[in-house]
């Protein structure tokens, strides 16, 4: 007699599997490890039925270990070839005492339709080694471990472009959540919602945008275009968080149109005949060396000025540093380039002239005469009080116009003020201070202090002054709240005061850029604040290494005092705020009032210590349950631009700056 089977009724070879992971090293908890499964089952066998993997999540610290599993089904069974691709983030993780060290156990496995099983455990090598189950159900290799990867889970949460571009500056507007980044490649300003974790509409603005800075209204982004000669305002919106999100644009009306600045240079001589004869020349000319108008990077005093660097854009055509504002009741924007900073060279036969859109030369047969033109603050229509035999003269009467011109005997030294390299600029919380880095080793870089108060630059130091390496450049700059203590990053990180009196200086390992202090960082004592005070809640600074860590410094003893381990390098600079109202609702955290110098009330910070010094730390809550504030609490948020291309968002939590404190055992 003829017995009929169904195909496959006599299949007892198990499918033949392989596996194979990517995942980068160390992770954040927003990562991912990619596993993909392959397998095929014999050509005379039923198909495979069921494929996945599973993984045992494995902490050598806490002893425990948690079992994930994912598969697919397939109905009909798959014949042929099989390719799969799963994915996981990282768990069993302790999120509030990174980094942790985890080993992830993953074993491969597909079914056929008859039921026989084959795993795999070694990477790209096909297998099919019988099949277990565990208590849970889920299915490993029968007396075999998976296959072992040791991953470094780190702080931070990096986010990237949705479309690609490159990151040249980022700002956080804390009213509305969002994350502002100039794309430099895309001229659009990218909005991040940091609550929701996605992209808005990118936000057009003029030619590769590079610097942002907010405005003190906080409800206006300031653009410098880097591509042009200008600056964009970015409306933000409301100054509430709305829902749904308000959009950010553009006011075409308000872009910020910066008119060109020249320094002239008047030769005096006599001719033959004994008559006085004068020759104009003027900087930048057609040849260098001569100074570029592009803005860079960009900060906002407490006035509203606009204080901005300008880019280098080839050998010999320097970068400035420059102010911009329009004049209360005017309509046209005035622009001031900086020139206090650099000393004339002698040359008595030479006066060099600032602050004039003009200066003309007249031939009266008898000698030479000048007319220096200027236009009044906001205006745009040149004035001038007429010829005179001198500069001195001249410049007299276009005072006496209305104009502020400026003049001096001596010679304009270019690459003295210029500035050869990228120049960061940055405020002081309450604008009160702008600080300028020079980036540069020839000529030698500087920093450059402007007083918002003053209206004018009032101090300046070189690098080499305040670093201990000729070499040093300035890679990261801050200034605390009220402008009473500065960080310069260069190899290490070196503190200053507004007088530019070297305050401190702290190691740091090679590599990395950025500096940060805490938003709240404020009455730091110096010459210029004689009765200031150390607080240790709000003395920390925040520096980039090459690492791939941001090192915790107290910002009064100038110490390492902590390191949170990201998963990049910071390469760009770093940002502090002050913790969103929801960062800490689900914890215990109390704050304390903290003021400036005037006794003014800045914020509140999260209490860190009991006692005045920093050497007695609250105990967190599991330790002591009547402790006024735990472990957990966000101190501030980190935002750095790194390696990968995108921006790191960090909250650097208390116990992340107590971890190794010494009455912490």
């Amino acid at each position: 007699f003829l017995t009929v089977v169904t195909a496959g009724a006599g299949d007892v070879i198990a499918p033949t599997v392989s596996l194979a992971t990517q995942s980068p090293d160390p992770m954040e908890l927003g990562d991912s490890v990619i596993v993909e499964v392959e397998g095929a089952d014999d050509s005379q066998g039923s198909g495979i039925s069921r494929a996945g993997y599973t993984v045992l999540a494995i902490s050598p610290t806490r002893g425990d270990t948690v079992v994930l599993s994912e598969e697919v089904t397939f109905d009909p069974a798959r014949t042929g070839n099989l390719a799969e691709g799963f994915s996981f983030p990282p768990f069993n993780v302790d999120s509030l005492s990174l980094p942790d060290t985890l080993i992830f156990e993953i074993t491969a496995y597909a079914f056929d339709a008859m039921g026989n099983c084959g795993a795999a455990t070694v990477a790209d090598i096909p297998s099919s080694l019988p099949c277990a189950t565990l208590a849970g159900g889920q299915v490993v290799a029968d007396g075999r471990m998976g296959l072992r990867i040791s991953r470094a889970i780190v702080a931070g949460r990096t986010v990237m472009l949705p479309l690609g571009g490159r990151i040249m500056d980022a700002v956080v507007d804390t009213i509305r959540r969002n994350l502002l980044l100039s794309n430099i490649e895309e001229s659009v300003i990218e909005v991040f919602r940091l609550q929701e974790e996605e992209f808005l509409d990118p936000v057009r603005v003029g030619s590769e945008p590079w610097g942002i800075s907010m405005n003190r209204g906080e409800d206006t982004l300031v653009v410098a275009n880097s591509g042009g000669t200008n600056l964009s305002n970015v409306y933000l919106g409301p100054n509430v968080n709305s829902d749904p999100p308000y959009e950010p644009f553009e006011d075409p009306g308000r872009r910020l149109l910066t008119p060109d600045v020249v320094l002239f240079e008047v030769e005096t001589s006599l001719d033959d005949a004994g008559f006085t004869r004068l020759r104009v020349t003027f900087i930048p000319d057609a040849e260098p060396d001569g100074f570029s108008d592009r803005p860079q990077y960009v900060a906002v005093d407490s006035t509203g000025r606009i204080l901005f660097s300008t880019k280098t854009t080839e050998p010999g055509n320097y970068g400035t540093i420059r102010k911009a504002y329009v004049p209360p009741g005017e309509e046209f924007t005035e622009v001031r380039l900086f020139y206090e900073h650099s000393a004339l060279a002698e040359a008595p036969d030479f006066t060099a002239i600032a602050n004039a859109d003009l200066v003309e030369i007249i031939n009266v047969g008898a000698g030479d005469q000048v007319i220096i033109y200027d236009h009044l603050p906001g205006d745009t229509i040149p004035v001038s009080g007429g010829p005179s035999d001198s500069v001195s003269g001249a410049g007299n009467a276009a005072l006496a116009a209305g104009a502020d011109v400026w003049w001096a005997t001596g010679r304009w030294q270019v690459p003295s003020l210029g500035f050869s390299d990228t120049t960061f600029v940055t405020a002081s919380g309450d604008g009160g201070w702008v600080a300028f880095g020079e980036g540069s080793v020839d000529p030698i870089g500087r920093v450059i202090m402007f007083n918002a108060a003053a209206d004018s630059i009032t101090n300046v130091i070189q690098v080499t002054d305040l670093m201990t390496n000729a070499s040093e450049t300035v890679r990261g700059l801050a200034l605390n709240h009220d402008g009473t203590l500065g960080v310069a990053r260069g190899f290490d990180a070196y503190f200053f005061s507004t007088d530019l009196r070297k305050q401190g200086r702290a190691d740091l390992p090679g590599g990395g850029a950025g500096a940060a202090l805490h938003p709240l960082h404020a009455d730091y004592p110096s010459l210029d604040n004689y009765n200031g005070t150390y607080n240790p809640d709000t003395h920390l600074a925040f520096v980039g290494t090459g690492e791939g860590t941001i090192d915790i410094l107290d910002a009064f003893h100038f110490n390492r005092i902590g390191r949170i381990f990201i998963r990049d390098v910071v390469v760009g600079p770093l940002a502090a705020v002050l913790p969103f109202p929801d960062d800490n609702t689900d914890f215990q955290c109390s704050s304390v009032n903290v003021f400036n110098g005037s006794g003014q009330l800045v914020g509140e910070a999260v209490d860190i210590y009991q006692d005045a010094l920093g050497d007695s730390p609250w105990p967190d809550i599991d330790d002591d349950p009547a402790t006024p504030t735990e472990d957990k609490c966000v101190v501030i948020k980190l935002f750095g631009i790194t390696s990968s291309g995108g921006v790191v968002v960090v909250d650097v939590r208390k116990g992340d700056i107590l971890r190794n404190h010494p009455a912490r055992g």
